[in-house]
């Protein structure tokens, strides 16, 4: 039963695939191109067969006049009767009536019928068409189509000469149904190819996103797996390979500067930090022992300034340790709530966690644990006194969502888009301690978990939502 749920999940991208709809497009076009050919045909194979009925006619009413045998009526007869002798069985029918209408020639079914379809009356043969007649028979059941040549003989009898053409055109019946098998095998060996090709795209083109996907998790040797066959994807996978090679000689080098540059600049601001330090230790002036400590706390925060920039760059870069894992989204909650719960208590704030029980979600611990740490450390620096500052844990749309919820001042519509940038702050003169870049950080933990952040209006305050990938019925 779970297969047959399934099975149109997976049959609906193999028909989404341009490959799939290009070749039922060509089978279309081609069914409609053979259908109106068969029907062409059967209609000109149908008019050939009329007029070759209708050209034997001529022919023999023309034979019968060249041989002086168009005379009265008893005469034609006689010498029609010695003429069936020798002559085989056909489909052809012929009738000699006198000018009574007295059936002279021809058997008495075929006279009634043909004399009916012909709407003639023998009592007054007079009146009967002449020259060639097309008739169906009148009852549906009768089954037949008569071509017919009806002649007046001198002394006032008929001569008639018909083919029955029913037979000729019920065998033209095996023409279609011929071509509609064709055209039924050719459309399921369309689908069957169609599918088969799509298969394959979807799976070249899966096995490419699963390696970029890999890549961009940090995965930095993973690459295209190209294969065998020179076809379009393999130069298309060459040349991703060719651009991740790039990328990773970017980053390296990128990497490489930044490690220059933080052993450069850590070495000496530490040592100006511990010289500072000494200094104000031994200092016996207290404006200058003021001065010095200050000084201490600007060397201290561009220290703090330093390792967040750095952490950002390794984040966006993937070049931190991911390690994705199955986690319980409560406890991690709970953990972060009692790391903060002192300096909530300091500042008058209520910190709650609501989880949906038993909640499973799949990430990085150590750097979820970061990004709604540094959420909550955004909202206690805004919160007011009182209020509840609300950690929350749950599946929306199908992704799975971590929230930090505050009661503050929050963020208007047109500022929220800037509060991810580095280094944004919504008012550098508010004394509020920080460098703009909590936010920066937690997007792009966000993001190399496969989401992104949300950011929205709590009424009053702000809802910041890490959105994590799509979530999974985990074991």
């Amino acid at each position: 039963m779970r297969l047959v749920e399934r099975l149109p999940a997976r049959i609906r991208p193999l028909l989404d695939t341009r490959s799939f709809r290009q070749t039922m497009t060509i089978g279309a076009v081609f069914v409609v191109v053979t259908s109106g050919a068969v029907l062409w045909s059967r209609s000109l194979l149908t008019d050939l067969v009329k007029d070759h009925v209708v050209e034997l006619l001529e022919r023999d009413t023309a034979t019968q006049r060249q041989l002086g045998r168009f005379g009265d009526a008893p005469d034609l007869a006689a010498d029609l009767r010695r003429r069936a002798q020798f002559e085989t069985e056909t489909a052809r029918r012929r009738l000699v009536l006198d000018a009574s209408g007295r059936l002279l020639y021809g058997d008495d079914a075929t006279a009634a019928r043909l004399l009916d379809a012909l709407n003639c009356d023998p009592a007054r043969l007079a009146s009967c068409p002449t020259g060639l007649v097309e008739r169906r028979g009148k009852d549906a059941t009768d089954g037949w189509k008569m071509q017919a040549l009806v002649v007046a003989l001198p002394d006032g009898g008929r001569f008639i000469n018909a083919y029955d053409i029913q037979p000729m055109l019920s065998q033209m019946r095996a023409v279609p149904l011929a071509a509609g098998v064709g055209v039924l095998l050719f459309l399921l060996t369309s689908l069957t190819f169609g599918v088969y090709f799509s298969s394959g795209t979807l799976r070249r083109v899966g096995a490419m996103s699963e390696a970029l996907a890999a890549y961009a998790g940090g995965d930095r040797n993973r690459r295209i797996d190209v294969g065998r066959t020179d076809d379009e994807f393999a130069g298309l996978g060459r040349e991703i390979n060719r651009t991740l090679d790039r990328v990773n000689r970017l980053v390296e080098e990128v990497s490489s500067v930044s490690s220059s540059i933080a052993h450069e600049l850590r070495t000496p601001l530490t040592h100006l930090h511990n010289r500072l330090a000494g200094i104000a230790e031994d200092c016996a002036d207290p404006e200058i022992r003021r001065a010095l400590e200050d000084g201490i706390g600007e060397t201290r925060r561009i220290q703090q300034l330093f390792r967040a920039i750095m952490r950002l760059g390794e984040i966006e870069t993937a070049r931190c340790s991911l390690s994705m894992e199955p986690l319980e989204a409560e406890p991690l909650l709970e953990e972060i709530r009692e790391s903060y719960l002192p300096l909530a208590e300091e500042e008058g704030v209520v910190l709650s966690v609501a989880a949906e029980p038993g909640l499973r979600i799949r990430g990085d611990r150590t750097l979820l644990f970061q990004a709604i740490a540094n959420l909550v450390d955004n909202a206690l620096k805004y919160a007011p006194q009182g209020r509840e500052i609300r950690l929350s844990a749950g599946i929306r749309d199908g992704w799975e969502e971590l929230c930090v919820a505050d009661r503050g001042p929050g963020l208007a519509p047109g500022q929220r888009a800037l509060a991810v940038q580095r280094f944004f702050r919504l008012n550098p003169q508010d004394g509020v301690p920080g460098y703009g870049l909590g936010l920066s950080i937690v997007g792009a933990i966000a993001t190399l978990h496969g989401g992104g952040l949300l950011l929205d209006d709590n009424a009053p305050g702000l809802r910041v939502t890490i959105r994590l990938g799509r979530h999974a019925q985990m074991e």
